[in-house]
């Protein structure tokens, strides 16, 4: 469940991408870990900046008697001075790459934690892309997942199988500790036209354009979700990082419009003819849904300055979980 709910939020940040107008289409603890932001004096800190060398660092990791692999079909990485390189063979219909660690927090086995996406993949399609990835301690072991994607000639897109990378560092800059992930650390409510998302007990990512991402989904039970058969993604807010950690806005930045099961439409903000719905129209979105439950997730974005070229890449946290809510 856990690998089907990291995807699905992966591809509903991505999706809308893959259409070019509005068409039819189908959660490192540190001294005061032990205070809280909130009234919720049991909640956890979770701290989201980069550490090194042991500084406000608790390793969430439990892979360290795991063989080293770091040589895949399309993948080979190094320790370098910097941190891990890799050398990635894009295949000539590649259309997105992203580099995700995987973590075991708690019983949650191959949790995707941080994830490193390239900006325009599709630009070095058929090329051996190199980079060197910063995010990483000395003499510690990390598991990436490599995800690939590619598109075919009438616009299909597929994942490539995942392939697995396992090494051990020799330098970086440091990792983030996500070993209090697992407090509730995101707040939702909503008042029939507009929801409202708080961040509680976290402290986010430093550095440059630091942001926020937002993935809007509708189910019919508070309970255990069941991504393949209920959940329906229909919205994505992108926005600044705000000082209160609070957002609470009307605006989409992508959706999608339920009101025909069978044939629904995406609206992209970057088609005029879409962005007056996507301005006001959440409750449009969530009501042609026909979902009787409203829950989201939400991911910092930041910027690695260390990195070369840090314009080309896009960073995010792990996710955080809201509640469910009943909204009829």
């Amino acid at each position: 469940m856990m690998k089907i709910r990291n995807f699905i939020f992966g591809i509903s940040l991505i999706c809308a991408i893959c259409f070019s107008s509005c068409s039819d289409g189908s959660s490192s603890s540190d001294s005061d870990d032990t205070e809280s932001t909130t009234n919720d004096t049991s909640a956890k800190v979770l701290d989201l900046r980069i550490k090194k060398n042991g500084v406000v660092h608790n390793s969430s990791r439990s892979i360290e008697n795991a063989a080293e692999i770091t040589q895949t079909a399309h993948v080979k990485a190094t320790a370098v001075s910097g941190g891990i390189q890799f050398e990635i063979a894009l295949p000539s219909d590649a259309t997105y790459l992203e580099i995700r660690r995987l973590e075991d927090i708690e019983g949650m086995e191959d949790f995707w934690t941080t994830r490193c996406e390239l900006q325009d993949a599709w630009k070095y399609k058929g090329q051996t892309y190199k980079f060197v990835y910063p995010l990483c301690e000395p003499g510690e072991k990390y598991k990436f997942n490599i995800g690939i994607q590619v598109t075919d000639e009438k616009q299909n897109s597929k994942d490539l199988d995942a392939e697995i990378i396992i090494i051990t560092a020799t330098d970086g800059i440091g990792d983030i500790d996500y070993s209090n992930l697992t407090s509730r650390h995101i707040d939702l409510s909503y008042d029939g036209t507009k929801p409202t998302v708080k961040v509680l007990n976290v402290i986010p990512p430093e550095g440059d354009n630091v942001g926020t991402r937002i993935a809007y989904y509708a189910k019919n039970s508070s309970t255990e979700t069941d991504w393949n058969n209920d959940v329906i993604w229909f919205g994505n807010y992108l926005g600044k990082k705000t000082d209160t950690d609070t957002v609470s806005s009307t605006k989409l930045h992508d959706a999608k419009d339920y009101t025909n099961p069978k044939n629904p439409v995406y609206y992209l903000e970057d088609k005029e003819e879409c962005q007056e719905l996507l301005a006001t129209g959440f409750s449009h979105f969530l009501e042609s849904t026909n979902k009787s439950y409203l829950f989201v997730q939400y991911a910092y974005t930041f910027e690695v300055n260390e990195m070369e070229n840090p314009e080309r890449y896009v960073w995010r946290t792990a996710i955080l979980d809201s509640d469910a809510i009943k909204i009829k």
